[in-house]
C-alpha cells in the first residue's frame, strides 16, 4: 500500500498536495508525524482524507465505523466533517499507534466524536 494514491512524478504530487488537498495545520503534522514511522505507508493519502470527509458532507452521515486505524489521520478527517452529535467508531488493535492520533483528536477537539476500541474489529 502506498500513502501517495495517484501514480506521478514527486513534483507533480507536491503540485497537488499544495494547490489541491485541503489539510489543516494538525492533519499535516500528523502527517508527518507519522511519516517517521516505518510503517507509515499504512497511512492514507492526503488525497484520500479528503476524499472521506467529502463522502461524510455529501451523504449527510452522522455515524461512521473505521478498522484499522493506525496513528488516526483518517479518523482525523472523518469526525472532523461528521455533524456535531456525530460519532466514528475505531478499531485498532494498537495502543502505540493510537496513542499519536488520540493527541490529535483532543488538539482538533473532536475526540468526543471518536469511540476508540483497542479490541480485534470482529
Amino acid at each position: 500500500m502506498s500513502n501517495q494514491t495517484l501514480q506521478m512524478t514527486n513534483s507533480l504530487y507536491q503540485y497537488l498536495l499544495e494547490n489541491s488537498v485541503r489539510e489543516t495545520k494538525l492533519q499535516i503534522q500528523l502527517r508527518e508525524e507519522t511519516a517517521t514511522d516505518e510503517m507509515s505507508r499504512m497511512q492514507i493519502a492526503p488525497e484520500q482524507g479528503q476524499f472521506l470527509a467529502l463522502l461524510i458532507q455529501l451523504t449527510g452521515a452522522k455515524k461512521a465505523i473505521e478498522v484499522g486505524t493506525y496513528t488516526g489521520y483518517s479518523a482525523l478527517s472523518i469526525a472532523t466533517s461528521l455533524p456535531e452529535d456525530g460519532q466514528l467508531i475505531c478499531c485498532d488493535i494498537s495502543e502505540e499507534w493510537t496513542t499519536m492520533g488520540k493527541r490529535y483528536w483532543a488538539k482538533a477537539g473532536i475526540d468526543k466524536k471518536i469511540d476508540l476500541r483497542l479490541a480485534p474489529a470482529l
